[in-house]
């Protein structure tokens, strides 16, 4: 099993959300610097492994925090629907209607909008 692997059975233990340093992530990837192919390699990386992060584009200092979500699952296609805006996604925006998906949307927005 690869780091990402790992990394992904993490996001998938904590529903589906994980967050994680840009150094941590640096470390899976076996790199010295963030520089901007690392950073390009390690979205292609999570990407392969069927992780999303936000923000869209990741971090060059190691201290910062990326959130990590599952790509297909609902929490990206709310984060999809948030900041990719259009009528599909105001269709899953109405679709939160129950209180346990109120309690996700506020959680995300938090996330997303800091």
């Amino acid at each position: 099993m690869s780091a990402f692997d790992s990394l992904r059975g993490e996001v998938e233990g904590n529903g589906g959300l994980h967050v994680v340093d840009m150094g941590t992530l640096r470390q899976l990837q076996g790199a010295g610097r963030l520089g901007v192919h690392v950073r390009d390699a390690i979205t292609r990386a999570l990407e392969s492994h069927g992780m999303g992060h936000i923000p869209g584009e990741l971090p060059s200092n190691q201290y910062d925090e990326v959130r990590l979500y599952l790509l297909g699952s609902p929490i990206a296609d709310i984060v999809k629907a948030v900041l990719s805006p259009n009528a599909k996604g105001d269709e899953a925006l109405r679709s939160v209607g129950t209180s346990e998906a109120q309690e996700q949307l506020r959680q995300i927005r938090e996330i997303v909008c800091g």
